[in-house]
This record gives C-alpha cells, structure tokens and sequence, in this order.
C-alpha cells in the first residue's frame, strides 16, 4: 500500500461535525426510506429511491440473493448511545463526594464558623480548610 501524503489524509479526514451529522443520519435511519409499497400492499426494496433521497450511506449491509435482497440499516439505537455521550446525557462513571470540598464550599457560604470545626475536628484542620476557602487570617474568619 503507498503511503498518502498529509494532504490526502487531511481530504480524508472527518470534521467533527460530519462525525456528528452522520452519526444523527443513523440514528435517525428507517426502512420506509428503503421500500416502496406496491397497489397490492406488497412490500419491496427500492435502493432507486434511496438513492435519490440520498440515503444510501444508511447502508450497513445489502445482500442480494437469486430471488431476494436484503438491507441492513446501521444500528440506530447504537448511534444515539454515542450521541448521548457526545452531548454527556450519561453518567458513566461514579461521583464521590469529597466532604473537604462541601467544607470549603460551606466556609465560603458562611454556612460553617471556624470554632465548629474546631469543636468537631481540630484546630490544625480548621485552619487549613479556612485557608483553602481563601481566608488568610483566621481571626477575620472567626469573628
């Protein structure tokens, strides 16, 4: 295989936006793109008219056998899991909660007063999560 210059890679490459056009074109897809109902009430493929609706890149798979032809879409369901994670719509991962933080978030928030913490920690701990609220002087703080 030869090797492509960095102009031809850069031609080639996606844009995000495509990335995520193509992806809603999937997710969207449907059979009635894809099929033409006969006066009879049958059913059958017609890629003519997908092609003029220019929906041919839905495409996955088309098998065409003596006497059928099969289509087979993109998984739809498959491109909205990875356009909700795109637009962060799941959670997967686990949140802890880091009680220095809700500390510090109360300190600022005047929810909390040095001499409670002192009471229910120490006064080491006091002063370094007042420090870490932005406080300098503690005594500006306590009072």
């Amino acid at each position: 295989m030869r090797k492509l210059t960095e102009r031809q890679i850069e031609r080639r490459r996606m844009s995000p936006g495509e990335v995520i056009a193509r992806l809603s074109d999937h997710a969207r897809g449907s059979m009635s793109d894809f099929l033409s109902i006969e006066d009879d009430g049958a059913a059958r493929i017609d890629l003519q008219k997908a092609e003029r609706s220019n929906r041919l890149h839905l495409l996955r798979r088309v098998r065409i056998g003596e006497k059928s032809v099969e289509v087979d879409l993109y998984d739809a369901q498959s491109a909205l899991i990875q356009l909700g994670r795109h637009y962060r719509l799941f959670v997967d991962r686990v949140q802890t909660e880091d009680w220095r933080a809700k500390a510090v978030e109360d300190i600022k928030a005047g929810r909390v007063t040095y001499e409670a913490l002192v009471s229910a920690f120490d006064e080491s701990l006091a002063a370094e999560l007042f420090e870490q609220a932005g406080y300098q002087e503690i005594g500006a703080a306590a009072g």
